[in-house]
């Protein structure tokens, strides 16, 4: 079975969920490029994404998209992903994306991966009501759902009752492998706070580097890892340049070697429908790192209850930072490796056939 998986938003840079199930099902992804730091840049871009050419390549397939007007974008970028599947012979498509095609006259049969709670209007992340009755009926016209936690397959079963939780997994055996790097920084009898993933606004990254300043000695530092050309995020970095180390973007493969080097890792989200019903892989690659977690009370990580995890509100961040000590861990992460979730997603795709 050849299946095309199309990510959300497309970074290969980081560990991404709908490449993982690519990776180990053998299977192809869609790749893309869009930025979005200015106008010119945008449009730029855009320029380049609609005449990108058809091609597949170690996996990754491209084609021409169109991103604006959404209404004419979405059916050009459908009928030019039906051309791909037949050139291709692609036989089932997995669809994170909620605006560039519309899933009814796609000619295969689609099943939407729910990567995040889009089934409620969020102004900061883009959200509009009319996006929402736009993903909802791609929802309802799939062949199946695939959820990334329990609780939005619970909200998802009125749209479609063909529903399953397959949730975020971790790279088990790269984490063993993975060494500190305190020693490379400077950092060897500091106790060292870190952030690593996305930077967008969403995260509350900035309340998590003000809440560090707050309780920052000689004895403590404080590491970000990710990056963007946001506006937001670029005078972040302007402002804490003398006071948190900010190393950008680093490959997958050498993230763990950062995760390693924490002794507290932050989940700072701000708490809406999206960020509550999310299940960041940050959570559990800091446990599996060995590190403590101070977390916003975010509602999926809340019921997981790992014993890593510690939330506080973030007014209440600096506080936690300065009273949780790293601990010896003893958890069990073998059953949430990518390579078991991407086999149960597989078994949900054949079992609808």
């Amino acid at each position: 079975m050849n299946i095309l998986f199309i990510p959300h938003v497309p970074n290969r840079k980081i560990i991404n969920r709908v490449y993982e199930f690519s990776k180990n099902t053998n299977s192809y992804f869609l790749s893309w490029q869009i930025e979005n730091s200015s106008l010119s840049v945008k449009v730029l871009s855009q320029f380049a994404s609609l005449f990108a050419p058809i091609k597949l390549e170690d996996n990754i397939v491209t084609m021409p998209l169109l991103f604006k007007p959404e209404i004419l974008s979405r059916t050009l970028n459908t009928k030019m992903l039906n051309h791909v599947i037949k050139k291709f012979k692609i036989d089932r498509v997995v669809n994170a994306n909620a605006l560039l095609f519309s899933i009814k006259d796609i000619s295969i049969p689609v099943f939407y991966d729910l990567v995040d709670d889009h089934l409620a209007s969020n102004a900061d992340i883009g959200l509009t009501p009319l996006r929402v009755k736009k993903i909802e009926q791609d929802i309802r016209d799939s062949k199946g759902v695939i959820c990334v936690t329990t609780v939005l397959e619970e909200k998802v079963k009125y749209l479609n009752s063909n529903t399953i939780t397959v949730e975020n997994g971790l790279y088990i055996e790269r984490f063993k492998k993975a060494i500190t790097l305190k020693k490379e920084f400077g950092l060897e009898d500091k106790k060292v706070f870190g952030y690593i993933g996305g930077v967008d606004e969403w995260t509350g990254i900035d309340r998590a580097c003000e809440s560090y300043r707050e309780i920052r000695d000689e004895t403590t530092a404080m590491i970000v890892v990710g990056d963007s050309k946001s506006g937001f995020f670029r005078a972040l970095k302007v402002k804490y340049k003398d006071e948190i180390i900010f190393t950008g973007l680093i490959p997958p493969d050498e993230v763990g070697n950062y995760f390693k080097t924490l002794d507290i890792g932050l989940i700072p989200f701000k708490l809406n429908d999206f960020t509550n019903n999310a299940y960041p892989i940050k959570a559990l690659e800091y446990g599996l790192a060995g590190v403590e977690v101070i977390s916003t009370p975010l509602k999926v990580l809340k019921e997981k209850a790992f014993p890593f995890i510690h939330f506080y509100d973030i007014s209440e961040f600096s506080m936690a930072m300065k009273c949780i000590e790293k601990r010896e861990m003893d958890f069990n992460f073998s059953e949430l490796s990518w390579q078991k979730q991407s086999s149960k997603l597989i078994d949900f795709i054949k079992r609808a056939e």
